[in-house]
C-alpha cells in the first residue's frame, strides 16, 4: 500500500502543477479531486506541500477575480471572522487542516460563482464530470488494493474482512455521492461504458461501507437522473440506463457474496437498535442551548473555541466525542454570529442557483443538492472539505454562460 500511496501523491501534486499551467482559473473545479486523494494516502512529504499548493492554486483563481467576494458578501464576513477567532486557539497546529478546509470553502463559494459566468455550460459542466470520474475511479482503485492487502487501519464499524475502504472513514465517504450523481447525470449528455462500469463498481463498493447517509443520497442520485431522462422525454435512454443497471445488479446479486457481505455489516452495525431519537447529534442541540443559555459555560455569541468541541460542551456527556452536526459544530466555534453567517452564505448561493435555472435538470439538481446539503448537515462534517466544494460546483452551474459565447482559443488551451 505505501508504494500505490507514494504514486497516488506524487500524481497529485503533478496533476496540481498541471492544472496551475493549463487549466487556469478552471482549476477551482479539480480541487474536491486533490482534497480526497490526501484523505485516501498515508501522506509521505510535509502537509505544507499540500496545504501550500492548494492554497497556491486558490489564490491564482483570485488573481483573476479580484472583485469575487462582491457575489457573495456573507462568504467574505464569515472568512474574516474565523480569521478574528482563530487567535482564540490555544492549539493552532491541532486545527490546522479544519481552519484550511473551512477557509478553503469561504472562499471557493464565490469563487464559483464568478468563474462560472464567464464559461459556456457544456464546457464547465464536461470538467465536472471528469472531476467526479477521477474521484469514482481513485476510490475503486483504493477499495480494490485495501481489499487485496487487508488495509483497514480505521476498521470502520469493525469491518476488517471482505470489502476494506483503507484510510476512508466516515465523513470521508461524502464526496462520493455527489460523483456518482454527477457522472450519472453526464450519461443523459453522452452514453459512456466507462462512466457506467466505474459508476456501479463505485455504488457496488459504496453500498457495503453502512455508511447510511451516503448510501441513501448515492440511490437518490441515481433516481433523480433516470427521472431527468423522463423530463427530456428520452424514453430509450431510460429504458438502456434503467435496465444496465438492472442487468449489471441482478449479475451481482447472483454472481457474487454481495448479498451475504451486507447482511453481515448490516448486522454488525446492529442499526435496528439506533433509535433516531438516541442518537447524540440530535442532543448536540439541547446541550449547546444549555451551555450558552443556561449555564453560561461559554458566549451564545462568539461560541467557545474554533474546532475544539471534544470534551468541551454538556459537561463532557459525551467524553472526547467532538460535535457532528454542522450548525451545532459552527454554533460551538464562532457562536451565533458564525452560524448567521454561515447560512447567510448558503442561502445565496442556493437562491442564485435558483434564479438562474432555465431547464427540469437544473431543477432537478438544486433539488438534489438542497436534500444532500440537508442530510450531511445534520450528520456532518462541514469541514470534509471536498465534498462541500464539488456540492457547490454542481449547484452552481445554472450560473454559466447561457449564450454560449466563448471564445475558441480559450477552449483549446482547456482541452491540452
Amino acid at each position: 500500500m505505501d508504494k500505490l500511496f507514494l504514486l497516488i501523491e506524487v500524481a497529485s501534486y503533478l496533476f496540481a502543477v498541471y492544472l496551475f499551467v493549463n487549466k487556469k482559473e478552471l482549476s477551482i473545479i479539480y480541487l474536491p479531486l486533490l482534497i480526497f486523494s490526501y484523505s485516501v494516502i498515508v501522506p509521505t512529504f510535509s502537509a505544507s506541500i499540500y496545504y501550500g499548493l492548494i492554497s497556491l492554486l486558490l489564490i491564482s483563481c483570485i488573481n483573476n477575480n479580484t472583485s469575487f467576494f462582491k457575489n457573495n458578501i456573507f462568504a467574505c464576513f464569515i472568512f474574516i471572522y474565523f480569521l478574528i477567532l482563530l487567535p482564540k486557539s490555544e492549539d493552532i497546529q491541532a486545527i490546522r487542516p479544519y481552519v484550511f478546509s473551512v477557509l478553503w470553502l469561504f472562499l471557493s463559494i464565490p469563487l464559483i460563482t464568478t468563474i462560472y459566468q464567464k464559461y459556456d455550460r457544456d464546457l464547465i459542466f464536461d470538467e465536472i464530470s471528469k472531476c467526479a470520474l477521477l474521484i469514482l475511479s481513485l476510490f475503486v482503485v483504493n477499495v480494490i488494493f485495501s481489499t487485496i492487502y487487508s488495509y483497514a487501519p480505521a476498521e470502520m464499524y469493525g469491518i476488517t474482512s471482505g470489502v476494506l475502504y483503507g484510510n476512508l472513514y466516515a465523513a470521508n465517504f461524502n464526496i462520493l455521492s455527489i460523483a456518482i450523481f454527477i457522472t450519472a447525470l453526464y450519461l443523459v449528455k453522452t452514453k459512456s461504458m466507462l462512466r457506467i462500469i466505474v459508476l456501479i463498481l463505485a455504488l457496488s463498493f459504496l453500498l457495503l461501507s453502512m455508511r447510511r447517509s451516503v448510501m441513501l443520497m448515492s440511490c437518490l442520485g441515481i433516481a433523480v437522473v433516470l427521472m431527468s431522462f423522463l423530463a427530456k422525454k428520452e424514453a430509450k435512454k431510460f429504458i438502456l440506463f434503467g435496465g444496465i443497471l438492472l442487468v449489471v445488479g441482478y449479475f451481482i446479486y447472483s454472481s457474487t457474496n454481495f448479498v451475504d457481505l451486507f447482511q453481515e455489516r448490516y448486522e454488525l452495525r446492529n442499526l435496528e437498535e439506533r433509535e433516531l431519537e438516541g442518537e447524540g447529534r440530535f442532543l448536540e442541540y439541547e446541550l449547546l442551548y444549555k451551555d450558552m443559555f443556561l449555564y453560561n459555560e461559554y458566549s451564545p455569541w462568539f461560541g467557545f473555541e474554533l474546532f475544539n468541541s471534544s470534551g468541551n460542551y454538556g459537561h463532557g456527556i459525551f467524553d472526547l466525542r467532538t460535535l457532528h452536526s454542522d450548525l451545532t459544530n459552527i454554533a460551538h466555534s464562532s457562536g451565533l454570529i458564525g452560524v448567521l453567517f454561515y447560512l447567510l452564505m448558503v442561502i445565496t448561493a442556493f437562491v442564485k442557483a435558483w434564479k438562474a435555472k432555465c431547464n427540469t435538470i437544473d431543477k432537478s439538481i438544486i433539488l438534489f443538492c438542497v436534500v444532500t446539503f440537508i442530510v450531511f448537515a445534520i450528520t456532518g462534517r462541514y469541514t470534509q472539505v471536498d465534498y462541500m466544494i464539488l456540492l457547490y460546483l454542481i449547484l452552481l452551474i445554472p450560473l454559466t454562460n447561457k449564450n454560449n459565447e466563448v471564445e475558441v482559443l480559450s477552449k483549446l488551451e482547456l482541452s491540452q
